[in-house]
């Protein structure tokens, strides 16, 4: 039996958040690092042994940026379906309603004096049992989605396909700009993530006619 090995570009890999196939994404990268540290003994210059520790995988991805938070919106709306929205405090909830248009004059006038009303300011403790200090509402921040897959998929023009995934990502850092001279906007995110299944080929192709 023939066993063909086949290869992917960028412009054959999907990268699929949650259960959303994302295209706004350009690209795509993680390290895996593990502590390994010598073990040294009384006699000998040399290592006797190496010990294992701790593993940790962070990533970073750059996408590409048009008039909205694309990724942030998927994500909502992909959670929406499965009623995972995150618990936000109502403080916070306060303070982005005082940023909209929504917002009361209350509000708005605290905004203006560069403060923010509280929502649980004077009420009873004891009336706010039951998780009444938060609200389940939309992310309006990346680092306040609840952790998700990311499931990157290759499939080329010979039928091949295979996956890898991130399991359980949270992702930490946003970071972007824009300048004169820039032709297009990009936004870089960073991850950590509880394992990785690496590159696993989802199809048997055993030939390939040119």
């Amino acid at each position: 039996m023939t066993t063909t090995f086949t290869s992917y570009s960028g412009a054959d890999i999907h990268a699929v958040f949650g259960d959303t196939i994302f295209g706004e994404i350009q690209m795509i990268s993680y390290k895996q690092d593990r502590e390994k540290a010598p073990v040294y003994t009384m006699g000998s210059a040399d290592l006797r042994s190496i010990a294992r520790g701790k593993r940790l995988i962070t990533g970073a991805c750059v996408f590409v940026v048009f008039d909205r938070d694309g990724l942030l919106e998927a994500i909502n709306k992909d959670r929406k379906k499965t009623a995972q929205r995150p618990h936000i405090s109502l403080e916070e909830v306060g303070q982005l309603n005082a940023d909209t248009l929504e917002a009361s004059d209350e509000a708005k006038k605290a905004a203006l004096l560069g403060g923010s009303i509280s929502t649980i300011s004077g009420t009873d403790v004891k009336s706010l049992a039951g998780g009444k200090f938060t609200q389940q509402v939309d992310a309006y921040h990346l680092d306040q989605l609840i952790p998700f897959d990311i499931t990157v998929v290759g499939a080329n023009e010979y039928g091949s396909v295979s996956k890898m995934v991130f399991h359980g990502v949270e992702l930490m850092t946003e970071a972007g700009g824009m300048s004169i001279d820039d032709m297009v906007l990009e936004k870089q995110v960073s991850f950590i993530a509880r394992r990785i299944s690496q590159w696993k080929s989802q199809t048997a192709v055993t030939s390939v006619t040119a």
